[in-house]
């Protein structure tokens, strides 16, 4: 738990030392405050809802059992609706906080490695999978960005690749199988990357 909680506590540092030196153009919307909120409420939710529906109710739900991929998800939907009901579907939120994301998630999966946790049925280390995986799209999306100056493509493109990656690493995780061998997380991928797949069509072309 100690080796758990020292790479979280690193992430959450190096992510905020990045945004810092990263001086990515902040929202300029006066629904700021309500997006926040709205993405939060969301990810609080999301991170939840998936442990639910995996392994039911029980005693320590309230204090044990995340899911980043059910958060992330969570907050993407709070804020997506909550643009809606403010007619500004168009807007783009997340791009500034991708890549600091990215790295904080990176150094937590390291966290659950030594951790013994969100681990797979075979010898492969899937925690360290996915936290290579994180840290290079940190690295591409910042080259994607200063090539592209596309800040409103970042957050989506980074989703849909690890909707991408998590629905093939799914299958040798330790996770409860809910219908033949696909997980609650697998189907949330079939949900959502073809969402995604739209949104980045329409703003590439927007």
């Amino acid at each position: 738990m100690l080796h758990y909680t020292f790479f979280e506590l690193l992430g959450i540092i190096v992510a905020g030392f990045v945004a810092w030196q990263l001086k990515m153009p902040k929202i300029k919307s006066t629904h700021k405050q309500d997006v926040y909120i709205s993405g939060v409420l969301g990810m609080l939710i999301g991170m939840k809802l998936p442990v639910l529906l995996s392994y039911g109710f029980s005693s320590d739900f309230i204090f044990n059992g995340k899911s980043y991929m059910g958060g992330v998800l969570g907050a993407f939907l709070g804020i997506n609706l909550y643009k809606l009901l403010i007619h500004q579907t168009q807007s783009s939120f997340g791009g500034r906080f991708v890549i600091p994301l990215a790295i904080a998630v990176g150094f937590g999966k390291i966290g659950c490695y030594f951790n013994g946790c969100c681990g797979g049925h075979f010898i492969i280390p899937i925690q360290l999978v996915e936290s290579a995986f994180q840290f290079l799209m940190a690295g591409l999306l910042y080259l994607f960005y200063k090539k592209s100056n596309r800040i409103d493509l970042l957050f989506p493109i980074y989703l849909l690749s690890y909707l991408m990656m998590r629905f093939i690493v799914e299958f040798i995780r330790t996770e409860p199988r809910l219908i033949g061998a696909f997980t609650i997380y697998h189907l949330l991928a079939l949900i959502f990357i073809p969402v995604l797949v739209v949104i980045l069509w329409r703003r590439r072309h927007a």
